[in-house]
């Protein structure tokens, strides 16, 4: 494929326009859940089959491995406009590998399944065209796309407080979308050709509305990360969410924010971005650290796990914050190994809560004696979750933390010391899970083979990340340096702490 030719094979236009077509054909066949269920996994698989593709394509000059443009509103200005360079490459394989794990660990939904897996469906279109788009009206109107697909996960297919979660969670991510899109139309009314192309309005002259319109952005990024502060619609939509919908949520709609910065708030607000390097590093540590404390507080063991996605997200700010390309390079592998492991961990606590009805610490226990295929895999992703080394959170991690002591000795400092508490909140649910004390009315039936499989390709996966991160490191050299260099003239003038 030669890049940027869209008549060759819009392989991006496919990518989105796969799951649109997997969504319309689950509606269509809604009155038979078993056809809609293969529509849906053979969806995934195609997609995630064109997204490794990518890995084989090569680069422009400006790091592009593809692109896509067509007119959409001339009236406007507004553009169809698709691009895939080394980071959004990640991010769509993550995107594309997880939504097959959630269609295989929600196989057996027997609520509404046409329906529940046409949302997944719609909502890996949203989640993918986020990673994708480089119009910026495009853009938002895929992050808004997304949110829907999930409130009605939660708000219908959900437990508990279900409905409260999911207006919790909407109105956090409306609220700074709304802020974005202010932001959005000011940049567009400032440039005054009236275009959309994130190219063009990287030259905008924005005077002393910078700062106003890159608050904007960060905002709307930083709620769905979410930062401290900001943070608390997440743990509420965790804890009642169906296993798909804290996959999708932990794996993919978290990293969209980290994302958003890096596609858009760097490139069009360099200096102010600079500036605000010692108040993202401050929010990422704030964040490690609550975080943490909160997880070990928690008795259910999905909360726990939702604190502890806070906490990895303070350590990928972190590697945003620290001006090194390592550090940087870091972060964006921590999102994909985060993915990968949360993302177990959550399926597993699902796992258990189908065989015993409960997600409390101190209601289960013992389970290592009677679930050992579960028991290992168990161990084995919270050992990932913490950092053990030649697991997948290792490889991402260390090297934000080695790129931040080049720059920031002492934010490094803190920052590893975040590690022993997540030792202790990961050892402790292991403590509790495992090896706890037993309660009456057991024992409960070890991991089915459809169950094993899943958890296996995110084994695997956890395995390679951690012991050859070299295959996702390598697209990121040319985009890190391109962001580097964006932010190197302000770093020699100062402007760079």
């Amino acid at each position: 494929m030669a890049t940027g030719d869209a008549t060759y094979f819009p392989l991006l236009s496919l990518l989105l326009g796969l799951p649109l077509l997997g969504t319309a054909a689950c509606l269509l066949f809604r009155r038979n859940s078993q056809v809609c269920r293969w529509i849906t996994l053979f969806t995934a698989l195609v997609v995630l089959a064109l997204s490794i593709w990518g890995f084989f394509l090569p680069t422009d000059a400006a790091g592009w491995y593809v692109r896509e443009d067509y007119s959409w509103i001339p009236q406007l200005g507004a553009r169809f406009t698709l691009s895939m360079d080394g980071i959004s490459l990640l991010m769509v394989v993550l995107t594309a590998f997880l939504q097959v794990i959630a269609v295989l660990i929600s196989w057996h939904q027997k609520k509404h399944p046409a329906l529940f897996f046409a949302l997944l469906l719609l909502m890996e279109t949203g989640i993918l065209g986020v990673f994708l788009a480089t119009d910026l009206l495009l853009f938002y109107l895929f992050w808004e796309l997304m949110l829907i697909p999930m409130f009605f996960l939660i708000g219908v297919w959900g437990h508990g407080r279900r409905i409260y979660a999911a207006v919790k969670f909407f109105l956090f991510t409306l609220a700074g979308s709304l802020l974005m899109l202010l932001a959005i139309i000011g940049l567009y009314i400032l440039h005054g050709d009236y275009t959309f192309t994130m190219e063009l309005l990287r030259a905008t002259d924005c005077g002393a509305l910078e700062i106003w319109l890159y608050a904007g952005f960060m905002l709307g990024f930083l709620i769905k990360v979410p930062v401290v502060p900001l943070h608390t619609w997440l743990p509420d939509a965790h804890t009642v969410a169906p296993v798909a919908g804290s996959l999708d949520l932990a794996g993919l709609l978290l990293k969209t924010g980290v994302f958003g910065i890096l596609r858009f708030a760097i490139p069009l607000f360099p200096a102010s971005y600079v500036k605000s390097l010692p108040l993202l590093a401050t929010l990422g540590l704030i964040g490690l650290f609550y975080a943490a404390w909160c997880a070990y507080q928690q008795d259910d063991a999905k909360r726990l796990i939702a604190y502890s996605s806070v906490s990895h997200l303070g350590v990928i700010m972190l590697g945003l914050a620290a001006g090194s390309a390592i550090a940087l390079q870091g972060a964006i592998l921590l999102m994909v190994c985060h993915g990968m492991t949360t993302g177990a961990m959550f399926a597993l606590t699902s796992i258990l809560r189908r065989r015993s009805g409960t997600r409390e610490i101190s209601k289960l226990g013992g389970v290592w004696h009677e679930m050992p295929i579960f028991s290992w895999f168990y161990l084995f992703f919270a050992l990932a979750s913490l950092g053990l080394p030649g697991l997948a959170n290792f490889s991402g991690e260390i090297l934000v933390f080695i790129g931040t002591f080049k720059h920031h000795p002492w934010w490094a400092a803190l920052a590893v010391l975040g590690v022993v508490f997540t030792a202790a909140y990961m050892l402790r649910l292991v403590q509790g899970v495992l090896w706890g004390e037993r309660p009456v009315g057991r024992p409960w039936p070890d991991l089915t083979w459809l169950e094993g499989i899943t958890l296996g390709l995110l084994a695997v996966m956890t395995l390679w990340l951690g012991f050859h991160p070299a295959t996702f490191l390598e697209p990121l050299h040319q985009p890190v340096d391109l962001l580097m260099q964006i932010t190197h003239s302000l770093a020699q003038g100062g402007g760079l702490p």
